[in-house]
């Protein structure tokens, strides 16, 4: 049963700490992924910077939510370990993350994919605010399906 829902982009600070606020916020309002104690973090390839963008950080406003507490961290051995769900926003990061840890290969997914949907969540990094706002509806959209699916999936294993 999947529990931990890792996710994962390049710089961790824009696509997988929007996405992990966003999943959060979502699951608090679901009873039944709440109750199943679904929890999230995330997690970058290659974490350059500390804090999460000013656009993230403005974008997420827009839901209610606050990114400014957070801290950009790298993909590690203790999160592969955590995580039931890895969630990347491109191939390459599929790739990238279970060539350093072959124990990510089986629980390593494209958001798209996972949430039935093509393509790539793309980087808003460098653009402005209309992008990140943009980037962020397509996450929350990807989200609520996700978030439908681990329902159907908690069910069906006896929650």
């Amino acid at each position: 049963m999947i529990k931990r829902v890792l996710f994962v982009c390049t710089g961790n600070i824009c696509r997988s700490p929007m996405a992990r606020a966003l999943f959060e916020d979502i699951v608090s309002s679901d009873t039944e992924l709440a109750d199943a104690g679904m929890e999230a973090d995330s997690a970058g390839t290659d974490p350059a910077f500390d804090k999460a963008t000013a656009e993230a950080i403005e974008a997420m406003r827009g839901y209610g939510l606050d990114l400014s507490a957070h801290r950009s961290k790298p993909v590690s051995e203790r999160l592969i370990e955590w995580a039931d769900l890895i969630l990347v926003m491109e191939p390459w990061q599929r790739m990238h993350v279970t060539s350093l840890f072959p124990a990510a290969d089986g629980k390593t997914r494209l958001l798209t994919d996972y949430a039935g949907e093509r393509g790539i969540v793309a980087d808003p990094f460098g653009s402005g605010i209309e992008v990140y706002v943009e980037c962020a509806a397509r996450l929350r959209s990807l989200l609520l399906k996700v978030a439908g699916r681990l329902r159907i999936e908690s069910s069906d294993s006896g929650l």
